[in-house]
């Protein structure tokens, strides 16, 4: 992985599945389980992260903002209602989908023009990347303080344990 969009991303991928796996070892209703928090529960945090990262990719691969914003929408409820596995393998899916575009090297100093009702956004693939890893890593945060409101420890999923690992 020669950029470093590459190895975010891959980072992202990991760190994802490192919740995953810890949610895996919870009793089962942790999932759904109502918490007073920012989201009504993990699976609403999951549901909204996977559609995030879904809209970016549909943006980065030619689809306007609006569009990704309604095609989130219509596909909100149906997300939420995904058991833990659906939504582990739906992760892992859009993974490789990111992974598969990424890696093409066009693709990442692709321009792209964000159209906004306060003005349009001039950026490129490669600079939104770290949004994605960004906005990922903020709602693991989410689920990690949620997990401990109810009791449970979270896994580590920073960066530099990421790193660190990645060397063993």
């Amino acid at each position: 992985m020669a950029h470093l969009e590459l190895q975010l991303y891959e980072y992202n991928r990991w760190a994802n599945q490192q919740i995953f796996n810890r949610l895996k070892e919870l009793p089962e209703d942790v999932y759904r389980q109502k918490i007073q928090s920012v989201f009504p529960s993990i699976a609403h945090v999951l549901a909204h992260v996977y559609l995030s990262d879904l809209g970016w990719i549909e943006v980065f691969s030619g689809k306007s903002l609006n569009q990704s914003l309604m095609l989130a929408e219509q596909l909100k409820e149906q997300t939420q209602l995904k058991e833990i596995e659906e939504m582990e393998t739906m992760f892992f899916e859009l993974s490789e989908r990111y992974k598969s575009f990424l890696h093409q090297d066009e693709h990442i100093d692709k321009p792209l023009v964000i159209e906004n009702p306060s003005g349009d956004l001039k950026t490129s693939v490669s600079e939104l990347v770290p949004h994605v890893v960004n906005h990922g890593t903020y709602h693991r945060g989410n689920i990690a303080a949620m997990l401990r409101q109810i009791g449970y420890a979270s896994a580590p999923t920073d960066y530099g344990v990421y790193l660190y690992l990645k060397t063993k």
